[in-house]
């Protein structure tokens, strides 16, 4: 991964039409690639730390499907230093 880009949750939301990106910390975007199944499967929810220092909480119970991706825009994604969005502590 270079500096350029950043790994990201990609939430498709049952009923909404466009996913929602959510720019990760890269050791939780490594931690989330182990459990992320089991999260979708037991419909939790959890907090994840977002690539901005701050907090983003997802219910996966209402998530259709979700990946992990590297992308290079964050443009539109949660917790994205330059947009500075999630919940700080």
């Amino acid at each position: 991964m270079t500096s350029e880009t950043r790994p990201g949750l990609v939430l498709h939301l049952a009923g909404v039409d466009q996913p929602v990106t959510v720019a990760l910390a890269a050791a939780e975007a490594e931690a989330l690639r182990d459990v992320l199944a089991e999260l979708m499967a037991a419909g939790q929810t959890k907090s994840l730390a977002t690539a901005d220092g701050g907090h983003f909480a997802i219910n996966f119970g209402h998530v259709a499907t979700a990946h992990i991706e590297t992308t290079r825009s964050e443009s539109n994604a949660y917790g994205a230093p330059s947009r500075q969005t999630g919940f700080r502590r």
